[in-house]
């Protein structure tokens, strides 16, 4: 992902989460959150074969979903995803407590740099927790609070596998 679309996205989710209800308190739902990622992954893991999927997870009243975005084409292991799509679907009012990606079955097994520095600029969300799967579908949690890829990967707890086949998402943002 560009880190120039990263950076406009971390200036709209503080419009969308200044939109929040004044004494909504954001709470830390980690096995909540843990289980929804898992089932993000079931449903959009399998058809990352060409394709890297992301998506903000959100909170809206006792909801909890994800605003998902679809990337262009994976070419030489180079995948581009506009995270802007994926914001423009946050509903207002809704708190983003974390986000999610793919990496497609072609790609990387490693965080990389644009992956690491989107999380760290949300670091200081409250309960931010990011969420990424390798290409075998391996699913992971890392650390947003750490700026690097070496100190990222160091955080990693493996949380999951996503299964071979099958989707059963929702609507997804298209490049």
């Amino acid at each position: 992902m560009f880190l120039a679309t990263r950076a406009s996205i971390a200036a709209l989710l503080l419009v969308v989460c200044a939109q929040a209800k004044a004494g909504d308190t954001l709470q830390c739902i980690s096995d909540s959150v843990e289980a929804h990622v898992r089932q993000q992954f079931a449903a959009f893991g399998p058809l990352s074969v060409n394709y890297e999927y992301f998506g903000f997870i959100y909170r809206l009243g006792s909801t909890l979903d994800s605003a998902v975005a679809r990337g262009s084409r994976c070419v030489a292991r180079s995948c581009i995803i506009d995270v802007a799509r994926a914001a423009e679907r946050i509903p207002a009012g809704a708190v983003i407590v974390g986000e999610w990606h793919t990496h497609p079955r072609n790609g990387e097994a490693r965080l990389s740099e644009q992956d690491v520095l989107g999380a760290y600029r949300n670091r200081n969300r409250g309960c931010y927790s990011a969420f990424y799967s390798e290409p075998d579908g391996a699913i992971y949690s890392w650390n947003p609070r750490r700026g690097m890829v070496t100190t990222a990967m160091a955080s990693r707890v493996h949380i999951g596998n996503f299964p071979a086949a099958g989707h059963n998402g929702g609507t997804v943002a298209r490049n």
